[in-house]
């Protein structure tokens, strides 16, 4: 423990007596690496695109958890990438909020809660431009071939074309199809009669 003369406490300001516990303060910080905190910033919204001679498709997580290829792009295969830590990454489903995981059979499946040994991949650029993932604990890589297919660990359908998402969502705030068309030039655009009753500053201004 430290003392200091009476005299040195009385003529040193406040600021100065606030400065002398910081590195004591500082020596219980511990900076929080949860890879899921913030998931929404630095994220890269992609579609993974893969194929070979006779078909190309597009990797997709539905609400189920399977993990299958489509043939155009859906709402359930616009992906989340996020890096977290150099080299590997965790992918996510926007519209089924879904993690990609593996197990150790090499076996995919969207999950609801993260784990990092099955739902961390490694990302692998190619000389093409195409990007490779493996199971950063498993080692094998995210294909789309069938288990049984002898090209499930050969190049096709494990290599991925990230494509900028440019799918547009669904608004909510369309007007049904069935509604009438708003003749503006009309005293009554809306067609609700004389009895409807309207706001007080609309009948003053009229």
């Amino acid at each position: 423990m430290f003392f200091f003369p009476q005299n040195f406490l009385s003529c040193c300001s406040p600021t100065f007596l606030l400065i002398i516990p910081l590195p004591f303060a500082l020596c219980f910080y511990l900076p929080d690496s949860n890879p899921l905190l913030n998931f929404d910033s630095q994220v890269r919204e992609v579609h993974l695109y893969t194929d070979n001679h006779r078909r190309g498709m597009y990797l997709q997580m539905t609400l189920d958890g399977r993990v299958s290829g489509s043939d155009a792009q859906t709402p359930f295969s616009v992906l989340e990438l996020k890096s977290v830590k150099q080299g590997h990454i965790v992918i996510k489903g926007q519209s089924s909020s879904l993690f990609l995981c593996m197990n150790r059979g090499g076996h995919l499946a969207g999950q609801k809660h993260y784990a990092e040994a099955d739902c961390t991949f490694r990302e692998l650029l190619l000389a093409d431009g195409y990007t490779r993932f493996l199971s950063s604990h498993h080692g094998s890589p995210v294909s789309l071939a069938s288990r049984q297919s002898p090209e499930q660990h050969s190049v096709p359908f494990t290599r991925f074309l990230p494509i900028r998402s440019a799918f547009v969502r669904p608004s909510v705030s369309e007007p049904p199809s069935n509604q009438r068309h708003l003749n503006m030039d009309s005293d009554d655009p809306l067609g609700m009669g004389r009895n409807t009753m309207v706001s007080p500053q609309f009948s003053v201004e009229k």
